[in-house]
């Protein structure tokens, strides 16, 4: 007499006693369903990675971003809208000095070549409170740096 268990057989009883071991410990299993989908909502919500300009040159600035993306936004995309936004990040001593129109005509006069990347490079925070803000912008054969400061208020003070 033989008791050779075929492979089907055997694959039936590996499931069978995996889905018994699952189900003794359908309490753990189910936390770690929950917390794998909130972790992984959070990260769909709070991801700030800007590979390219779609995130920054949309039609509407995205709720997370800060004045530096704001201001580099308005840098990239010509746009009045884009423009008005960054005037809104300005520090108030900006403008005070600067209007509103006057800003959105010099960011529409900036000669930069077709940006085709703008990537956010690093921040740096200070110990008095301000913020540098690194960003790289490619456009087609030219490459160009700068830096936004931010104050303690979080708006724009300069750009370099």
């Amino acid at each position: 007499m033989s008791t050779q268990a075929g492979t089907p057989h055997l694959l039936g009883r590996v499931a069978a006693r995996a889905g018994l071991g699952i189900w003794r410990q359908r309490g753990g299993v189910l936390l770690a369903v929950v917390v794998s989908a909130a972790l992984g909502t959070y990260v769909a919500m709070t991801w700030t990675g800007m590979p390219s300009l779609a995130g920054v040159l949309g039609p509407a600035a995205a709720p997370n971003t800060d004045c530096a993306d704001t201001a580099m936004a308005a840098i990239a995309d010509k746009s009045s809208g884009a423009a008005t936004r960054a005037y809104q990040c300005m520090d108030p001593t900006f403008q005070q000095r600067v209007s509103e129109a006057d800003f959105v005509r010099q960011m529409q006069s900036q000669k930069l070549p077709n940006p085709t990347q703008l990537a956010r490079v690093g921040d740096y925070h200070s110990p008095a409170g301000g913020t540098m803000v690194y960003y790289a912008v490619d456009g087609g054969a030219q490459s160009v740096g700068y830096i936004v400061y931010l104050g303690q208020n979080g708006k724009v003070q300069r750009i370099e």
